[in-house]
């Protein structure tokens, strides 16, 4: 080094400009790899003495055109001569140096080392320091070279980077006599230390065949080390690693986590976790391979989930095996079928209802639903029986005198009770009257059937137990001092609710009142009985939850502004429609509202009647509308009928559901609406194909 800049004797001071700190690594590194008083040491000696000359002198141009670099330049057209021969320069090279002019070599590298670097501050602090030349291919650091190197091509043959291909210019090696490639050591010492500037970048792209030397070593180590200095080793790596090598190591990982271990279970326990997932994620598990599809196809995993969700047994009408696979279990069929009935309910376009025109203009008092057969009821003192499924009137039941305000549905057995003080027994295949039950001195308002039995309550203040199957009259329990309005038996006790604000507890079969539950302060219209809890509902507008045991109020439900009319009640939940045109929803172990089914779609007038089940709230209401609600979440879902009259005397009087079908009683007391039956029909198509939303 001391050698290549110290030579003062072969610079002219007076054109001496110190070299940058970049130009002197530059320079520093072209002397290193050579020895003094050689060729290569000559030709360095010029490279400097070319560095050093004054860019506005000649000479540098003398030179560069000696050398065949600045050949097709012409200085006059520049406009800026300070930089007229490095315009030149930044062409293209010619394809042939002259031959063992090792200066025009190191030139060539010398720019080609620089060329595309951009200029940093210390250089420009240089060049206002010591005046060295302002042009791009001065003006460089030695990080932006080494960048440099590395964007250049990799010679197959040498390991250089290079300009151009090989076939058009060897320019790291010398051109011997015969216009080939000099690759001796001695042409490439100069190049060599050029092109390494740091010992990180090697001649060769390692391979897995071909790896570093140093590698071998490295991995040894690592096998001897314990399992914390693994991971502080493999910490440190990370550390050191740039963010491609991050996402390599990323990709090379991660496999190694990916087992199919649902596959690699037995085949109880692969089930069992299957058994944790909803039936939405596993129909997803299913498309994932066939060793999980066989498994989540297993009849018991499906019987579990649709024990869950509510489905007891097998449906006899299942959906086509086009649209459910050929090869999947009854349980998963039964819990499809069942998930896309629910769609129809809550989303899918409401299909054209059947409309079943009858008892012109009087009021269906009462609806029964069973199977395919309607009963409707009415004040015209008939009943008749309707298909579900054809809309088609089977037959009219005639004989009472008065109005049918009452009636019970059992198979084909169909029992009524009107305002002529009667019972009557029919059978719904025939249309004949089976039995005539007379023993009531007023209106029987109320009945409730069990297995052969029938309870009847009557405005006599009396209620009655008959045999249907012989038409005996069994018992007759007295105590109520007024109307009996409402009336449950479930085979062993009977509660009935009248108009002297009383609920009473019977024993059927000794006739004794085992209990008289006190607390309402106005007429009880409503009453559930589950076998445990009796729940009465009254017009001085709260709700009573008792014990039947001991005949203790357990919960008294307030928060209805109005008549509780009507109730219903399925695993201690409790749905209440009242005429304050709201529905709530009740928890009553607890006593707590769980929901409110109101808001801004909210029944515009009393509710008349609701039905609910495990997902939804059916309500119907004097304002012509019956609206679906979630059970759940208390939301309102969508309206299923909403009359034209609604409003204006349009009236939905009574409401009947099953899983798949919706009857509604219709008309209204001014001649608004016509009367008449709507079935609304929710049942999968036979072409229909069933998938869980996403």
């Amino acid at each position: 080094m001391a050698e290549c800049i110290n030579s003062e004797s072969e610079l002219p001071k007076s054109n001496c400009a110190s070299p940058s700190p970049t130009e002197t690594v530059c320079l520093e590194s072209l002397c290193s790899g050579n020895n003094p008083g050689t060729s290569h040491d000559i030709a360095n000696q010029k490279l400097i003495n070319f560095v050093y000359i004054d860019e506005a002198k000649p000479e540098k141009d003398n030179i560069l055109s000696e050398l065949g670099f600045v050949e097709e330049c012409d200085d006059d057209t520049s406009t800026n001569k300070d930089e007229s021969w490095e315009d030149c320069i930044d062409q293209d090279f010619p394809e042939e140096l002259p031959v063992d002019n090792e200066l025009a070599v190191s030139l060539y590298l010398y720019f080609s080392f620089f060329e595309d670097v951009s200029s940093s501050e210390e250089t420009e602090e240089c060049n206002a320091n010591h005046g060295t030349p302002k042009s791009s291919q001065i003006k460089r650091t030695l990080n932006s070279a080494e960048r440099n190197v590395r964007k250049r091509k990799l010679d197959v043959n040498n390991g250089f980077p290079s300009k151009k291909v090989q076939s058009e210019i060897c320019p790291m090696s010398t051109i011997s006599s015969n216009n080939q490639c000099d690759t001796s050591p001695s042409s490439l010492q100069v190049v060599s230390t050029i092109v390494t500037p740091s010992s990180r970048i090697r001649a060769v792209i390692p391979t897995k065949d071909n790896p570093p030397p140093e590698m071998s070593e490295w991995l040894t180590q690592f096998t001897t080390w314990s399992n914390a200095e693994r991971i502080m080793a493999i910490n440190e790596l990370i550390k050191c690693c740039e963010p491609t090598q991050v996402r390599h190591m990323m990709q090379v990982i991660e496999p190694q986590f990916q087992r199919d271990f649902i596959s690699l279970l037995p085949k109880e326990l692969a089930l069992n976790v299957l058994s944790f997932l909803e039936p939405r994620d596993l129909l997803k598990a299913a498309q994932t391979c066939h060793s999980w599809r066989v498994l989540a196809e297993d009849n018991l995993l499906w019987k579990e989930k649709c024990k869950h969700a509510g489905i007891e047994e097998i449906p006899k009408k299942r959906m086509s095996s086009r649209s459910l696979g050929a090869h999947m279990s009854p349980w998963k069929a039964a819990y499809m079928r069942q998930h896309a009935i629910e769609m129809n309910w809550r989303s899918k376009p409401i299909r054209e209802f059947k409309m079943l025109k009858g008892h012109d203009d009087h009021v269906i008092t009462c609806l029964q639903f069973c199977g395919n057969r309607i009963v409707s009821g009415s004040d015209d003192n008939t009943l008749k029986v309707w298909s579900a499924t054809t809309g088609k009137c089977l037959r009219t039941l005639v004989g009472h005198t008065g109005g049918v305000w009452s009636s019970q549905m059992s198979g084909n057995t169909i029992i009524s009770g009107s305002t002529d003080r009667t019972l009557k027994v029919w059978d719904a295949d025939t249309g004949i009257c089976k039995h005539t039950l007379y023993g009531h001195t007023s209106t029987v308002r109320c009945m409730h059937l069990h297995g052969t039995k029938v309870v009847s309550g009557s405005r006599d203040a009396t209620l009655r137990v008959w045999d249907i199957e012989t038409g005996n009259f069994l018992h007759v329990l007295v105590g109520h001092l007024a109307a009996v309005r409402c009336v449950q038996y479930d085979g062993r006790l009977v509660v009935s609710g009248a108009y002297d604000y009383m609920v009473k507890v019977w024993n059927p079969e000794t006739e004794e009142c085992l209990h008289t539950l006190q607390g309402h302060t106005n007429r009880v219209y409503s009453l559930q009985f589950d076998g445990v809890h009796v729940v009465s509902g009254s017009l001085d507008t709260s709700i009573r939850v008792w014990e039947v045991e001991t005949g203790a109020c357990k919960h008294t439900l307030m928060g209805h502004q109005s008549l509780t009319s009507g109730m219903e009640l399925r695993n201690n939940i409790l749905v209440s429609g009242n005429a304050d045109s709201t529905v709530k929803v009740w928890d009553i172990v607890s006593g707590q509202c769980l929901q409110t089914l109101s808001g801004p779609f909210k029944h515009h007038s009393a509710v008349t009647c609701l039905q609910f089940n495990n997902r939804f709230v059916i309500t119907s209401s004097d304002d012509g509308t019956v609206k679906l609600w979630d059970v759940r979440t208390g939301e309102f879902i969508r309206n299923l009928v909403a009359l034209d009259s609604g409003g204006s005397g349009g009236v939905v009087w009574r409401i009947r559901a099953n899983d798949t079908k919706l009857v509604c009683a219709v008309g209204s007391r001014n001649g608004t609406e016509e009367t008449k039956l709507l079935v609304l029909d929710f049942d999968i198509e036979s072409n229909s194909s069933s998938s869980i939303s996403r």
